[in-house]
């Protein structure tokens, strides 16, 4: 039997925020006051982000900048696809209170543990209309099968959602 492996949040991770069907997007979260798809003036017309695609998730990374674990709470507050307002405030404490990264159990024999050169994790938190998701993002070095080469597999896993 394979020796059971946990990956866990150390000391920083990464971060990013994407919206769709949602508009005035805002996040404060440690140093980070950031807002899109928003009004420059109250009379301005919405700036409503586009809906998803199959594949936008894809193109999704976690970029925003290193954050310590974990910075304190997250405010986020945005307008619905019909322009309501929502307001959410958690701590990442709550969604990772044991700090495991999940990752696919199934290439434990192949993730390169002894010497692991893990790039900093990645939280990105999706806005999707009334819809907050939650997903973890990690690269593995693992062991291509039958060979000496190493690839970095990049490992997305939801661990949250919660509609408003």
């Amino acid at each position: 039997m394979a020796k059971e492996h946990v990956i866990r949040f150390k000391d920083k991770h990464d971060l990013d925020v994407y919206a769709y069907d949602a508009s005035d997007v805002v996040i404060r979260y440690a140093t980070l006051f950031m807002g899109f798809y928003g009004r420059d003036l109250e009379t301005d017309p919405r700036d409503l982000a586009p809906g998803k695609k199959p594949g936008d998730e894809e193109h999704q990374k976690a970029r925003m900048g290193i954050f310590p674990i974990f910075g304190g709470s997250v405010r986020l507050s945005w307008h619905d696809l019909r322009d309501n307002l929502i307001e959410h405030t958690f701590s990442f404490d709550e969604i990772f209170p044991d700090l495991i990264i999940p990752h696919p159990k199934e290439l434990d024999d192949r993730i390169i543990w002894e010497d692991p050169l893990f790039n900093d994790p990645g939280i990105i938190l999706e806005i999707i209309d009334r819809t907050l998701n939650i997903y973890t993002v990690i690269e593995l070095d693992t062991l291509i099968p039958g060979t000496d080469r190493i690839e970095t597999i990049t490992h997305r896993t939801k661990v949250f959602t919660r509609e408003f």
